[in-house]
């Protein structure tokens, strides 16, 4: 079905087409008639009128994508290939969507990004992507399970044009893979890191020749955040949860470490990680936790099993000081995702908002303060705001399952 849009109330006759045959985009590659095809859509709308209007380009393509947006552009990786396997060489195609309505470009490419952090659009005018040599795009939890050989395609926009031409052998650059499982990556800086869960990392200035740096952090690699100008690697390693810190430079180097004993990640999104810089060299971070149940288990908030809570810390010259956590009170009831559920979109998260600290905690937020300073610095909870859904059922009837 092609985009349309229409008022709330307005019968289906009153739909408006936003999306006609002349905006929808392709390469000159043929299609195998028995593979599968999607309509990779960016609408943009017009918020500012007394009426909503809206327009939206497409591509047409396989299903497998990944989507980055840049500060003018979205970008769009297509490919078709089946997980677990190489991506046949021109079935991968990437496309410039210009944010300011001119005309996209495409180029074709080879292999597949592992998420939208695979990318970056940098200030020389360069498109940087992280590519695997397997994988079906990150939809539905795709990019855990790419695989394959690692490059780096460094593409300057001015080679992409109407479909037809393909990225350039010299474009591409070959680099060092995990031994096994899910990638994990990052540009910081004029750096890309990136690990797995064997505990190997590396790190490369990605506009340069010079060698990729090999980071030994010890843990499995389940995270990788910007600090500053610098990096920190998240992990496990048994029962423990580690963080170590990468100082970024002249060149790269571990520095350092933390470590949460019986603790795992609260939420593996991005929006479960955030750093507030207070000075040159020196912040404060925050990251949800879970710890194990009596049975050695850790389970999602919502079901009312494990123990959550948000560890913070602070960082000075890259060395970690723990300030303790904000902890969640063990739910009453599982109210079956009606109003939340930390499957859809994480249930966790740390919270600066000026000099105020907070942590959201399933239905709860959690504002702490931080009191005393140095090594007896630590955060303690101000107050906290509840708003999970009370125990009368919608309508405010009491139903028999409360």
């Amino acid at each position: 079905m092609m985009p349309g849009l229409r008022r709330w109330s307005a019968l289906p006759a009153e739909f408006e087409r936003i999306l006609p045959a002349t905006r929808i985009h392709r390469t000159d590659d043929d299609f195998d008639p028995g593979s599968p095809l999607a309509l990779h859509t960016v609408t943009s709308c017009d918020l500012g009128g007394a009426a909503m209007s809206c327009t939206s380009s497409a591509v047409l393509g396989p299903p497998g994508r990944v989507f980055y947006v840049s500060a003018g552009s979205v970008y769009v990786w297509t490919n078709n290939a089946h997980r677990g396997a190489p991506v046949p060489a021109g079935l991968s195609a990437v496309f410039r969507m210009p944010l300011d309505g001119a005309a996209p470009s495409a180029l074709k490419t080879a292999g597949v990004p592992v998420d939208q952090l695979s990318f970056l659009e940098d200030a020389q005018g360069h498109l940087n992507v992280l590519l695997r040599e397997s994988g079906a795009g990150e939809g539905m939890w795709g990019a855990d399970r790419s695989g394959g050989r690692l490059a780096l395609l460094r593409v300057p926009l001015s080679a992409f044009g109407d479909g037809r031409d393909a990225a350039q052998r010299e474009h591409y650059r070959r680099l060092p893979a995990p031994a096994a499982g899910a990638l994990h990556n990052r540009y910081v800086g004029d750096w890309l890191l990136w690990g797995g869960a064997a505990g190997d990392a590396w790190a490369v200035r990605y506009a340069g020749a010079a060698p990729e740096v090999e980071l030994q952090p010890g843990h499995a690699v389940e995270r990788i955040e910007a600090m500053g100008a610098h990096a920190v690697l998240v992990g496990n390693a048994g029962g423990d949860l580690h963080f170590s810190a990468v100082r970024l430079g002249r060149g790269a180097a571990l520095a350092g470490r933390h470590v949460q004993a019986g603790a795992r990640q609260g939420e593996t999104r991005t929006h479960g990680f955030f750093f507030r810089a207070t000075g040159d060299e020196e912040g404060l971070l925050g990251l949800p936790v879970l710890r194990p149940l009596s049975d050695g288990q850790s389970g999602p908030l919502h079901r009312g099993a494990g123990a959550a809570a948000v560890v913070f810390l602070r960082q000075a010259a890259l060395d970690f000081q723990p300030l303790g956590e904000l902890q969640a009170q063990a739910m009453q009831r599982d109210d079956a995702c009606k109003a939340s559920c930390v499957d859809w979109y994480g249930n966790a998260r740390p919270i600066f908002l000026g000099e105020r600290i907070f942590a959201l905690l399933g239905y709860e937020l959690v504002e702490g303060r931080l009191s005393g300073a140095g090594e007896s610095g630590r955060i303690a909870e101000r107050r906290r705001i509840s708003f999970a859904p009370s125990a009368a059922g919608r309508g405010g009837r009491p139903t028999p399952f409360d």
